[in-house]
């Protein structure tokens, strides 16, 4: 009778063990930020959820405008990245005046006055604005002299999405190493479920502080 208990035991946790394994590998994967090239969005230390299924098995479709996505790059396979979606196969991209313009139509833009410091992570050298695009809005902080800032125009070929950081000055995106194809990408981000702030330590500088405003917060 006790071995038949150990039995059912041990099945039970290798079937747990298995599910696990499996809603990591190809339903939801847990990542952590560890940049501020997606602030305000995404800070360094959130930890995020990522839905490996969003676009289908294999990236059978491509995502959509403004989607946060986890991806990787061809020359660093083993490296995940997070960035926004900005353009689609075929869109033509172009960035003019520091204003992003898709399929020659510009974006519009507010500058942000309400925004608390702790969004910004230097606000004498940058600022916060408000993109609008026809489909979302979403918060992007650029350099004050942003108006100087062009790129393009350039075409997304067929299969891949241009990506860029909404920390615009301080993100290594499409604009430096390309369109990224749709198959490279693991899956669309869900939210924060964790956030850890490694500039304010308690314990004698050993632990970080939470930022309990940002656990499980949605993004957009």
């Amino acid at each position: 009778m006790l071995n038949n208990q150990w039995k059912d035991y041990f099945v039970t946790i290798l079937i747990s063990i298995s599910l696990a394994l499996f809603v990591r590998s190809f339903v939801i994967t847990a990542y952590k930020v560890p940049t501020g090239s997606m602030q305000p969005t995404l800070k360094a230390g959130d930890f995020i959820f990522s839905y490996r299924l969003a676009y289908g098995f294999k990236q059978s479709h491509p995502p959509a405008r403004g989607d946060l996505v986890v991806f990787s790059y061809s020359s660093q396979p083993k490296t995940s990245y997070v960035k926004r979606v900005v353009g689609l196969p075929g869109d033509k991209i172009e960035i003019s005046g520091g204003s992003l313009v898709i399929n020659d139509m510009a974006l519009d833009y507010e500058l942000d006055l309400s925004t608390p410091s702790t969004e910004n992570p230097n606000p004498e050298a940058f600022d916060v604005y408000i993109e609008r695009d026809l489909a979302s809005t979403r918060r992007v902080i650029f350099k004050k002299n942003r108006e100087l800032q062009n790129f393009g125009p350039l075409i997304v070929p067929p299969g891949e999405v241009f990506l860029l950081g909404d920390n615009r000055d301080a993100s290594d995106d499409s604009r430096y190493w390309g369109a990224v194809p749709i198959g490279q990408i693991y899956g669309k981000v869900l939210f924060i479920w964790l956030s850890l702030d490694w500039q304010k330590r308690w314990a004698g500088d050993r632990f970080p502080a939470v930022r309990w405003d940002r656990v499980f917060s949605g993004v957009h």
